[in-house]
Parts: C-alpha cells; sequence; structure tokens
C-alpha cells in the first residue's frame, strides 16, 4: 500500500467519523433540547397556569365568603368555589416535579387546607346567627390564611417561571453549541475532501507517469528486440553466408575442399560461440542458485588451463596472482562465466600492445571477494566508462570477433548475486575490470579450512605458456 492510498484511506476514515461524530452531537443536542422542552409544556408551564389559576381561586373563595357572611350572596356559590380550589389543587400535585417543587406543593397544600378550614367556621358562625363572631374571623384569621396559600402559591410560580427560564437558556446554548460543531465538522469534511481530492489527483497523476513509463519502456524494449533482432540475424546470417561459400568452392573444386572445409568449420565455430553468447546472456538474468558455493582457487586453476592455448595463440601472457583460499556464493558455472568472459576480452583486446599480459587478482575484504582483471591492452576510452556493460556496446576500431554480449553477461550475473562491478584504467595503461560477490559461508557443522580444497600451484610464477610477441 502506497502512502497515498493510505491517506486516501485515512481521509475516508475521517469523513465517515467525522459524518458519525455530527450525527452523535446532533442526536446528543436533541435530547437535552428535547428534556428541557418537555420540562417546560409538561411541568413549568402548566404549573404556572395552574398555581396562578388556583392562587386566583383562593382569593375569589376569600371575597365569597365575606359577601356570603355579609348576607349579599348565597352559600352555594362558595361551595361551587370551594370545588374549584380543590380541582386545581389536585392537578398541580398530579404534574411531574422535582424535590423543592413537591416541598413547595406541600405547603401550599397545607395553608389551603387551613384556609378552608377558617372559611368553613366563619359560615358556621354566620349560620349560627353570630355574624359578628363571624365577620371578625373573616376579618382577621381569613385574610391572614388566604395571604399565606396566596404568598406560597406565588412563590411556586415565580419557581417555575424560574425553571422554564433555565430550561429556555439550555435549550439555546444546546442550539448554539450544535450549529456551531456542524460547522467544526463541516469545515473538517471539507478539508478532508479536499486532501482526498489533492491525492486523488496526485495519485492518478502518478498513475499516468507510470503508465507513461511502462509504455516508453514497451517502445524501448520492442526497439531493442528489434535491434536484438537484426544483430543476430546479421552476426548469424554472415558466417552461414561464408559456410555456403565455402561448401559451393568445395563443390566446384574438390582439390580446394580441405581448405573450404577449414573455413567452414571456423565460420560454424563462429556462430556457435555467437549461439552460446546469446543462450549465456539469456541466462544471466537468471536467480542465483540458494547456498550454492565456488572454490575460488579450483575455478582460477581450471580457467588456467583452459585459457592458456588462447593465450599462447595470441602470444599473451595469463598471470593470476596467488589465490586465497575462498569460497564465493555462487555456482562454479557462474565465476567460470565471469572470469572467463574477463579474461577472454583481455587477451582478445590487446591490440598491438608490446607488453602482452593479462593478470588476475583476487583478494578478500570484509566478508566479500574482490576480483580484478587487468591488461596491458590501450584499454576503455573514456567516453564508454561503465557504458562498456550495455549490451551490443564495443569499444571502437577493435577487430576482435564477437557481438557485444560477455560484459553484459558480467554485468548481469553479478548484480544477481548482489554484487558490484566496474571499470577503470589499470596501472600499466590497460584496462581493468573489477567485481565483488559475498564470501560464502561454510557447511552447516563444518570447520571452513576443512572445506577448502588446495588446487594446483597458483603462485606469481605459474604462468600459461607464451610465445613472445
Amino acid at each position: 500500500m502506497t502512502a497515498s492510498t493510505r491517506v486516501l484511506a485515512v481521509a475516508f476514515v475521517a469523513v465517515v467519523g467525522a459524518f458519525i461524530g455530527s450525527t452523535l452531537l446532533v442526536q446528543r443536542s436533541a435530547r437535552v433540547i428535547e428534556v428541557d422542552a418537555a420540562a417546560i409544556s409538561r411541568d413549568a408551564a402548566p404549573s404556572v397556569q395552574l398555581v396562578s389559576d388556583l392562587r386566583a381561586e383562593i382569593r375569589e373563595l376569600q371575597a365569597r365568603v365575606v359577601r356570603v357572611v355579609a348576607g349579599r350572596e348565597p352559600p352555594d356559590e362558595v361551595a361551587q368555589s370551594r370545588r374549584k380550589v380543590d380541582e386545581l389543587l389536585e392537578r398541580a400535585v398530579s404534574l411531574p416535579t422535582d424535590s423543592n417543587e413537591a416541598i413547595m406543593l406541600g405547603k401550599l397544600h397545607s395553608a389551603i387546607r387551613a384556609f378552608d378550614e377558617v372559611a368553613e367556621r366563619a359560615l358556621e358562625q354566620a349560620r349560627g346567627g353570630h355574624v359578628d363572631e363571624a365577620r371578625e374571623t373573616v376579618r382577621g384569621e381569613l385574610r391572614q390564611r388566604g395571604d399565606a396559600a396566596s404568598a406560597i402559591a406565588h412563590e411556586l410560580v415565580l419557581y417555575n417561571v424560574q425553571a422554564a427560564e433555565q430550561a429556555a437558556q439550555r435549550i439555546e446554548a444546546a442550539r448554539h453549541q450544535g450549529n456551531r460543531f456542524a460547522w467544526q465538522l463541516d469545515a473538517l469534511c471539507v478539508l478532508i475532501a479536499l486532501l482526498a481530492a489533492w491525492l486523488t489527483f496526485r495519485a492518478m497523476r502518478h498513475m499516468q507517469r507510470v503508465h507513461h513509463e511502462r509504455h516508453e519502456l514497451a517502445q524501448r524494449k520492442a526497439e531493442e528486440l528489434e535491434q536484438f533482432a537484426s544483430r543476430v540475424a546479421h552476426d548469424v546470417l554472415s558466417p552461414l553466408s561464408a559456410v555456403s561459400l565455402a561448401l559451393a568452392v568445395a563443390e566446384r573444386n574438390p582439390s580446394e575442399a580441405r581448405e573450404a572445409f577449414s573455413r567452414a568449420r571456423s565460420s560454424l565455430s563462429r556462430v556457435r560461440r555467437i549461439v552460446d553468447g546469446l543462450l549465456e546472456f539469456a541466462r544471466a538474468g537468471a536467480r542465483p542458485e540458494l547456498g550454492a558455493r565456488a572454490e575460488v582457487r579450483a575455478v582460477a586453476a581450471g580457467l588456467l588451463d583452459e585459457l592458456g592455448p588462447f593465450a599462447a595463440q595470441r602470444h599473451a601472457e595469463l598471470r593470476f596472482d596467488d589465490v586465497p583460499e575462498v569460497a564465493v556464493a555462487c555456482s562454479s558455472g557462474v565465476l567460470l562465466s565471469l572470469l572467463g568472459n574477463l579474461l577472454r576480452n583481455g587477451i582478445k583486446y590487446l591490440g598491438s600492445a608490446e607488453v602482452r599480459e593479462v593478470s588476475l587478482r583476487v583478494r578478500e575484504r570484509r566478508g566479500r571477494v574482490t576480483f580484478e582483471v587487468e591488461d596491458t591492452g590501450p584499454g576503455v576510452p573514456p567516453e564508454l566508462g561503465n557504458r562498456i556493460f550495455q549490451p551490443y556496446i564495443r569499444g571502437p576500431n577493435t577487430g576482435a570477433p564477437g557481438i557485444g554480449l560477455g560484459l553484459a553477461t558480467v554485468k548481469r550475473l553479478v548484480e544477481s548475486h548482489g554484487g558490484s562491478l566496474g571499470v577503470r584504467a589499470g596501472s600499466r595503461g590497460g584496462a581493468l575490470f573489477w567485481f565483488e560477490l559475498d564470501e560464502a559461508l561454510p557447511p552447516s557443522g563444518i570447520p571452513y579450512d576443512e572445506v577448502r580444497t588446495v588446487p594446483p600451484d597458483l603462485s606469481p610464477s605459474h604462468r600459461s605458456s607464451q610465445t613472445g610477441p
């Protein structure tokens, strides 16, 4: 997963989280508003209305008792008013209340009962003919009880008004807080959306760039394949044409058959070298063999025997410095291919040098083994540099046989085994090719000294046969 993909995933999760968070916040605010609105509509407002009506009815009952005692009104009106007071008190008590409101309602209930008892006593006195006593009860005790009940009712009204105001304030605060958080979450969602859009744009640009690069790579590969096919066709058809010509000469002039067949064999040998070079180059991209090891001294000894005649034909000297007893992490065939390509190249490209020598040096260094192949030829032109390791790249003005795949094979083999390589000017004016490979671990449970073999002597005095230039 790329960094852009991870950020897009985080942005998506953040948007979803912001949406869920805003929903939860709205629900929480809605619950607060719902509770406070219910408190106002079901408790505070009805309580204010009922207690206000009850207070007014107490005053009305007091006035009717006064008129009945004075003989200006029939007693039936008082009974009707008392029933209305009882009804209003019962409805007020049945409303939802908190602890303070319940206490105040209890006080109001007691005050109304006391008021009603005084009113009943005044009426009894009036019915018994004690009008003066009744009037005195009304002026003194009834008025006092009525004022007390009215005061408690007034306090209860104020308490409910205050509770309604507080609930309204909480509703307003919840609404403002919900709006503020909603705007903040909306802004966060917008920012995240912009970030996601920018990342999506970048990802699309990156995909387009990758697609374009892959398209260009495919085109380059197609061009390289076309060049490869053209080069192979040319390099293979040329010696085959020579074979065909030699066979035609042998058919027409039997006396020249031996020489013609010799030329044909030489041309076929060149075709074999070309095909072998292509096959080796193709195989060079394979993965290294797991746990492979190659004894360097044994491989070097075999190469010295194999390349000695090849060097002698070109009046060259092969010089192998003292090769240490060490193993590298590759197969013996891979090491043979690496050293064989470099040594053959060194011999082939000596040109017209007076001193004709190709040297191999091997050194151990911090778990790696360094190989150096140095020749006394004209060297690699500076403008080529490491391009010399690319396929079909050859030095200028060379008539040596080959199609430019040897060094490319070396590069692919070394890099596929986790090594490194390069070329520089040697101390004797020629080219110095080098590469490094990891030193192989000894087999499990066997001391390293016991797995080393001692091949033939490869000291500086051991050289291939030569004929001087």
